[in-house]
């Protein structure tokens, strides 16, 4: 394991821990599942400055890490919201219940963007080299690629995660639902095009489903 990201879990992993002691009154599946999204944020906070090259990008760092984000989305996810688990300390907001199916498609494209982050790393932030007759030869109307950055935009990971005072409007094609998006190898895509759409669905999730802005 390289030095910089043994660093960098032992940085998130401390603060995973002291997210927990914050947490007083959270037990059981709640509190699990608030260290969950906390490894999340955390992660993303390594790896943004990365994505917006503000630091040399990292690929076993960047595959590391989308590790983390798909070993908490997804299926995992799901099992801890069981129903009615919004006693004592939770920002977990009872639409979670009422849209399960939302909230369900949200956490599986979660896992599909991460599991496609952590194959495309070595891509770097450029998209792979397409072979001849692949996405050249598709129609490409039906999707809602993200737009490239803003120059020099910065955005926080509260930003980026969507609970700080401004989130970033990324319009991004469902790739759980949307027929178009699935036919795309996402693992071609560039590493910070998927970090986009990650943060995006973070974002989507939050807004809808999480209530407190901390």
């Amino acid at each position: 394991m390289k030095p910089q990201w043994t660093g960098a879990l032992a940085l998130a992993a401390s603060a995973v821990a002291a997210v927990a002691l914050a947490h007083n009154g959270a037990m059981g599946v709640v509190l699990e599942r608030m260290n969950g999204m906390t490894a999340m944020r955390d992660t993303v906070a390594v790896l943004a400055p990365m994505m917006q090259g503000a630091v040399p990008y990292d690929a076993f760092a960047v595959s590391e890490g989308a590790g983390v984000i798909a070993g908490h989305a997804g299926e995992t996810m799901l099992s801890l919201f069981p129903e009615g688990s919004l006693e004592g300390v939770t920002h977990a907001r009872p639409e979670i219940w009422s849209d399960w199916q939302d909230f369900a498609d949200l956490a599986k494209e979660l896992k599909t963007y991460a599991d496609a982050f952590a194959e495309a790393a070595p891509n770097g932030l450029e998209p792979a080299p397409q072979p001849r007759g692949g996405m050249a030869g598709m129609d490409h109307s039906a999707m809602a690629m993200a737009p490239e950055p803003e120059a020099n935009r910065r955005f926080t990971v509260a930003e980026l995660m969507g609970y700080g005072d401004k989130t970033p409007e990324i319009p991004v094609a469902r790739g759980a639902s949307n027929p178009a998006m699935l036919a795309v190898d996402l693992t071609t895509l560039a590493a910070n095009d998927l970090f986009t759409r990650i943060s995006a669905t973070c974002s989507s999730c939050h807004s809808r489903f999480r209530a407190g802005r901390t």
